[in-house]
């Protein structure tokens, strides 16, 4: 009986102790608006690129990996099984709802433009990299970072296909944003927008003229349009 009664008050001193080391942790949700230039994105629009070609998209897909987020002493709090797949949806928004981020001030966040990591050849399915998705090429190529399918009318007149299926490590792109105000991540759920400018795929530095070439795929063309969406593509509003 005495034993009883000694568990009786030691027990609840034990269980407020282990719940006093649980980790504060809040929500933070990313939401990525689809553009084009100052437009918003639809299905329905044409749109014209640099080099003058006007275009339409039936398919705009982009993957982001590897998200993690820096405090304000420098350490970093990497985001477990990142991986993710974005497309217009909900008047051409996509929002991410991370989970679990534990509660700190941050002043960055970053994370690559593609699928980072062995998982783009591993054929590990975890978080949005399933194939049924129809961003894999197979395993020994990995998956398209960006997609976009479409058709151009060209200067004779005909429709031709916009292909453009960018993947391989040379075009995988690290997108790093500092906050201007620190975001202080509590209980509360908070949010970040990003935006995503289809213009920007195709200009600055490599102007891309579809009436030269519109199918972008293990060439060196494509290569041009990894160099142009690694600055400018996505920005942080």
């Amino acid at each position: 009986m005495k034993i009883i009664n000694y568990l009786f008050y030691i027990l609840p001193l034990f269980i407020f102790a282990c719940g006093g080391n649980e980790e504060s942790t809040a929500d933070l949700d990313l939401e990525f608006i689809h553009m084009a230039d100052e437009e918003s994105f639809n299905y329905e629009s044409l749109y014209q690129n640099e080099a003058g070609n006007e275009f339409s998209v039936r398919l705009w897909r982009t993957y982001i990996s590897k998200i993690e987020l820096i405090n304000s002493n420098g350490e970093v709090y990497a985001v477990p099984e990142s991986y993710h797949l974005i497309e217009p949806q909900n008047d051409n928004k996509y929002t991410l709802n991370l989970k679990n981020i534990p509660s700190a001030t941050y002043n960055s966040i970053q994370f690559y433009l593609g699928v980072e990591g062995e998982e783009n050849l591993s054929g590990t399915a975890i978080g949005d990299l399933d194939p049924s998705n129809n961003m894999a090429w197979n395993w020994t190529t990995g998956y398209k970072f960006i997609r976009i399918d479409g058709e151009f009318k060209n200067k004779a007149g005909n429709r031709r296909g916009v292909v453009v299926h960018i993947g391989t490590e040379k075009n995988l792109k690290k997108q790093e944003f500092t906050f201007n105000t620190p975001l202080v991540l509590n209980q509360n759920t908070s949010k970040l927008n990003f935006e995503l400018d289809l213009l920007e795929l195709f200009k600055g530095p490599n102007t891309i003229d579809f009436e030269i070439l519109s199918d972008f795929q293990f060439n060196n063309e494509a290569d041009l349009i990894g160099d142009n969406y690694a600055d400018g593509f996505i920005d942080l509003r």
